[in-house]
């Protein structure tokens, strides 16, 4: 069904009603509120939000908060940086800054590299028919992270065996990505007698990965982009796959190891990596609680 075109947009109440339809279509199941009121948890007092939306992503509850900026100017920073602290008062799960101007350069940079947990993004008003949902909660037993796609990027949360969660462009099929494009996934290792460590698994990896491959040149690095893991970074270049890189970030946590994995053309390869760190840095590790049967009931952030 066609999202319209903003050109039927007379005033800023249409401008949001417009958009709260497009939401209510995109997300059908989700309790969507337009100009509703919400006491903040810092300011103790009640916050105006143009659209809120209330559901759940694999059975688990999230909060969008989205702010519909009917300006005479671009986006400018300081909208991003007050966004953020209302984002924050509001306990907000994401945040979605819908704009009929466009934005600054800072602005965007302010909204995508931002390092806290509340995750911010701009959509211009003639990209919004082609938005997707950009976020996923896969899980291995009762380890889980809160995985968000980067910019022009979409989350598949039914990929390829032993993959917990694909991402790819935006207008790629998962099989084009994967084959002709860009593609993550993301993976995980419980550690216990067999998979005790990092260096186990990596080694194991290696391993299996020269016995396939002839003479592969691999690279391990150092990062430090997060505080809450350790982190290595592997490059990988086979001889089969002329053309194609492959980098690796393994999340190391006291009791389950995360890797997120790119396979991208060497041309784009530089590109790409910035999304794949992007999308290590975004993750949030959580721990999932299961019911009496079985099935996924909560989310909680463990303890470091």
């Amino acid at each position: 069904m066609s999202s319209g075109r903003p050109g039927c947009i007379v005033g800023w109440r249409e401008y949001e009603i417009f958009i709260t339809r497009h939401f209510q279509r995109m997300f059908p199941q989700a309790s969507i509120q337009h100009d509703v009121r919400r006491p903040g948890l810092i300011s103790k007092i009640d916050r105006q939000i143009d659209l809120l939306i209330e559901g759940a992503v694999a059975g688990f509850a999230l909060t969008i908060v989205v702010d519909c900026k009917y300006f005479g100017k671009k986006i400018d920073v300081k909208d991003v940086d007050e966004f953020l602290g209302y984002l924050h008062d509001l306990r907000a799960s994401k945040g979605v800054l819908i704009t009929n101007q466009g934005y600054t350069d800072a602005a965007y940079n302010r909204a995508t590299y931002d390092t806290r947990d509340v995750e911010i993004r701009i959509i211009g008003i003639n990209d919004l028919g082609r938005y997707q949902s950009f976020i996923a909660i896969p899980y291995l037993g009762g380890h889980g992270a809160i995985v968000s796609a980067p910019d022009g990027w979409v989350i598949d949360a039914r990929p390829a065996p032993k993959q917990l969660a694909a991402l790819y462009p935006l207008g790629t099929s998962r099989r084009e990505a994967f084959h002709t494009e860009g593609y993550i996934y993301v993976a995980a290792s419980i550690k216990d007698a067999e998979w005790p460590n990092l260096d186990h698994l990596v080694e194991t990896q290696e391993s299996n990965i020269r016995a396939h491959s002839r003479t592969p040149h691999i690279e391990y690095a150092s990062i430090t982009i997060r505080d809450d893991c350790r982190m290595r970074l592997r490059h990988l270049e086979r001889a089969e796959l002329p053309g194609t890189s492959e980098s690796t970030v393994f999340l190391d946590y006291a009791d389950v190891i995360f890797y997120l994995v790119l396979l991208a053309p060497t041309a784009k390869h530089a590109e790409y990596l910035k999304k794949l760190l992007w999308v290590a840095e975004k993750l949030i590790r959580v721990s999932v609680i299961f019911d009496a049967a079985g099935k996924p009931l909560r989310l909680v952030k463990p303890s470091l």
